[in-house]
């Protein structure tokens, strides 16, 4: 095996400044011919044809081709794959003057990617580690950047979820070029969610991103990947903030559904300052808001001391939307077991605020005895 290095790919790498210093592919993968493909010649004819297909516009079955490529290739296989993977040129035509279609070619070639990367999943070769670590430092693609830190993950786990956070958070100057699409970042914070969990400091970093500063698709799938009592100070920030753009009329539809979301996700955990935004956006947002809002400040009391209840009180007798009146009666009558007084006679609420009462009055006889 030659141990040189192809010098256009070394400088291109240095160029792009991302990996420093390169490290060196194992040892059992031919560098010379990963600049030149075509230059790979294959003793069994059945696997050169092979080789040649993944190379071709419109191969068959292509994972065929590739299981065929690992049972005759053998010690190659690792070259093959980093070199097809590494391969960013045009299709092998077989007659000059041939036709190719980009839009095709760029879908075969995306493919025939994924498709390798199946397979080192499979065989779980470490000398292709370092090639996964450069795939991830040049590819934009979503499909192919989730792929391959997955895949990765199987072969060097830190350098995985160093390479997730470079790729979920685009604001340090060492980030990849696929956190420029929100795609290839919303993937990224899935991978650490599910290998590090919400309260990993690597995880933190990207939620900080999609929560504090993306908006609109990506802040909303970051809440929707959070589970209830997850990242509570990053929601409150998160609640906070969107409150602010409702307060100024800046909230837009996107805004709303975060806003619901986060209220969603809030666990037990409310603190007075988390409360009163919770019962401004309560009282003065719109039903798709001020419900969740209300129905997360119902779920703990114990920061009741700090509610407003007459000015809640004010906002059930005004509203006209019945939805918005029952969530912030169940607030009140969580807080206060008189509030049902305000609603007309005979009303469920009334019914249940004596219960509550009476409830209340048994809790402090036990406790008196």
């Amino acid at each position: 095996m030659t141990r040189t290095y192809s010098r256009t790919r070394t400088l291109l790498l240095v160029g792009w400044g991302l990996i420093q210093p390169i490290p060196l592919f194992a040892a059992s993968i031919d560098y010379g011919v990963l600049d030149n493909p075509q230059s790979i010649e294959l003793a069994d004819r059945g696997a050169n044809a092979r080789w040649e297909a993944l190379f071709q516009v419109d191969p068959d079955w292509i994972s065929r081709q590739i299981a065929y490529l690992t049972a005759r290739t053998g010690e190659r296989m690792p070259t093959l794959i980093a070199a097809r993977l590494l391969y960013h040129g045009d299709p092998w035509t077989r007659r000059s003057g041939d036709q190719t279609n980009p839009k095709r070619w760029k879908a075969t070639d995306l493919d025939d990617k994924i498709a390798l990367l199946r397979e080192i999943r499979a065989t779980r070769d470490p000398a292709l580690a370092d090639v996964l670590k450069h795939v991830l430092a040049i590819e934009k693609e979503s499909d192919l950047v989730s792929s391959g830190l997955s895949t990765l993950w199987f072969l060097d786990a830190k350098a995985a979820t160093e390479y997730a956070v470079r790729l979920a958070d685009p604001r340090p100057t060492n980030h990849l070029p696929g956190a420029a699409q929100a795609s290839v970042r919303q993937d990224a914070l899935r991978f650490l969610l599910g290998v590090r969990g919400p309260e990993a400091a690597e995880t933190g970093r990207a939620l900080n991103w999609a929560l504090l500063q993306a908006r609109g698709g990506e802040r909303n799938h970051a809440l929707a990947l959070l589970k209830r009592g997850d990242s509570a100070e990053l929601l409150k920030a998160a609640i906070i903030r969107l409150n602010e753009e409702r307060a100024r009329g800046e909230l837009n539809d996107d805004g709303s559904a975060a806003l619901a979301l986060a209220c969603v996700r809030l666990g037990s955990d409310i603190d007075t300052e988390l409360a009163k935004v919770l019962v401004d956006i309560a009282v003065n947002g719109e039903r798709e808001i001020a419900a969740p809002a209300a129905t997360a400040l119902a779920s703990n009391v114990s920061w009741t001391a700090t509610v407003p209840v007459v000015e809640i009180t004010k906002k059930v007798a005004s509203a006209k939307d019945p939805v918005v009146r029952h969530v912030l009666m169940n607030l009140l009558v969580r807080v206060n077991t008189n509030a049902g007084a305000i609603d007309v006679l005979g009303s469920p609420w009334n019914t249940l605020s004596a219960h509550r009462a009476r409830l209340s009055s048994w809790e402090w006889e036990q406790y008196v005895k």
